[in-house]
């Protein structure tokens, strides 16, 4: 399923490198980061929220699983990533998983109804002309750019755009210098 998802581009490699120290970049890292499932009603975007993070997510020492907090209710990419230090910083290497429940719901909805098309087509048997064929392939195709099409190039664009936001705060919470101590 994974290689699938693979081709269609939902899951795609990402790998970044920053320069900082590997140590210091997880632990600059985590304070951006709030842990999964810490509001019950997130459904309600983030209102109820007990922080203000801009990522959730899982942040080890050679982990990393962050996913954006989107305003509202909208599915964003995740991205899984291993940390590794090298000469000029830090590596992350992993993917970006663009999958959704919004995406395999229609996806589902989509196959369950063509399905159930095709099976009236059967039933339908020598009482089938050209204009009925016709008419089912064309709501066969309606079908499946609605429930299909649509929702995929969401997840591609969204994907695309947490893609970018991701480097460039990442890059942000790498660079930016630590806070004057108080006096």
């Amino acid at each position: 399923m994974k290689e699938l998802l693979r081709r269609v581009r939902l899951i795609t490699p990402i790998v970044l490198e920053l320069p900082v120290d590997k140590d210091l970049f997880i632990q600059r890292l985590k304070s951006h980061v709030a842990p999964p499932h810490i509001n019950p009603a997130s459904w309600l975007g983030r209102i109820f929220s007990p922080t203000v993070a801009p990522y959730t997510g899982v942040v080890e020492a050679d982990f990393v699983r962050l996913k954006p907090r989107a305003p509202g209710n909208r599915a964003l990419a995740t991205m899984e990533a291993t940390v590794s230090p090298v000469k000029a910083g830090v590596r992350l290497t992993g993917e970006l998983n663009g999958i959704s429940t919004y995406l395999a719901f229609s996806v589902a909805v989509c196959v369950g109804s063509s399905l159930l098309m095709l099976v009236f087509m059967a039933l339908l048997g020598s009482e089938l002309t050209f204009a009925t064929l016709l008419a089912s392939l064309c709501m066969l195709l309606m079908n499946g750019i609605v429930f299909i099409g649509i929702p995929y190039t969401r997840a591609r664009r969204q994907m695309q755009q947490t893609a970018y936001e991701l480097e460039r705060d990442l890059f942000y919470f790498v660079q930016r210098p630590e806070p004057a101590p108080p006096h």
